[in-house]
């Protein structure tokens, strides 16, 4: 029997992957489907989410989708994952490193296992993502090193914080990046040094720009 399927939602993952996975469980009627097994085949999919089915009389099926999409790459001995805002891992391939072009964290630090450090990174890219949007946009790479981060800016700014307040000088960061604006930006520094408490240790650029 043929169905209509209309599939909404998706656009990582391949129209066809998602009618190929349901084709197997149609039946002749409509109304005999098992929509949560469908459902939770689909969801089994890397990089859907949640997935939404609606049966329409006689033979149409609607498929929505709520894809994952990454935030961060995240790479150790070359070992590549990337997460996202919740700190789901999902894989890293060809296609997927094309379609979502996001920070990359390199991590150097070799007691640092990426399943068991996701939420940590999960907790402060939240912070970044809700309330520190624009230092988020323009963040290229971050370097996890034994004891700092090396966060690298917009312009090759290099951002210095120490690996257990990483949160707080961020917010530091921000009221900082505040009080230079509309004379200066964080762009127009070599470094920006929060590791010290009490402290932000600059260096301009000789040439801004």
């Amino acid at each position: 029997t043929e169905f209509d399927i209309k599939v909404s939602g998706n656009k990582y993952i391949d129209t066809i992957m998602i009618k190929n996975d349901i084709y197997p469980n149609l039946k002749s009627s409509i109304l005999s489907l098992n929509l949560s097994e469908i459902q939770k085949k689909l969801e089994k999919i890397e990089f859907i989410k949640v997935v939404q089915i609606s049966p329409i009389l006689p033979k149409t099926l609607s498929i929505h989708v709520i894809e994952r999409s990454p935030i961060l790459m995240m790479n150790k001995n070359e070992e590549k994952k990337f997460m996202d805002l919740n700190g789901f891992l999902l894989p890293v391939n060809e296609k997927s490193i094309i379609s979502f072009p996001v920070p990359v964290i390199s991590i150097l630090d070799k007691n640092i296992i990426i399943e068991e450090y996701t939420d940590n990174i999960t907790q402060i890219f939240q912070f970044l993502i809700y309330q520190y949007p624009n230092f988020y946009n323009n963040l290229n790479e971050i370097t996890i090193k034994p004891e700092s981060w090396e966060l690298l800016h917009e312009n090759n700014t290099r951002i210095h914080v120490h690996g257990s307040y990483v949160k707080n000088q961020l917010l530091i960061l921000k009221e900082f990046e505040k009080t230079i604006f509309p004379e200066n930006k964080l762009s127009d520094y070599r470094y920006i040094d929060l590791r010290i408490k009490n402290q932000i240790v600059v260096r301009e650029k000789y040439n801004k720009g």
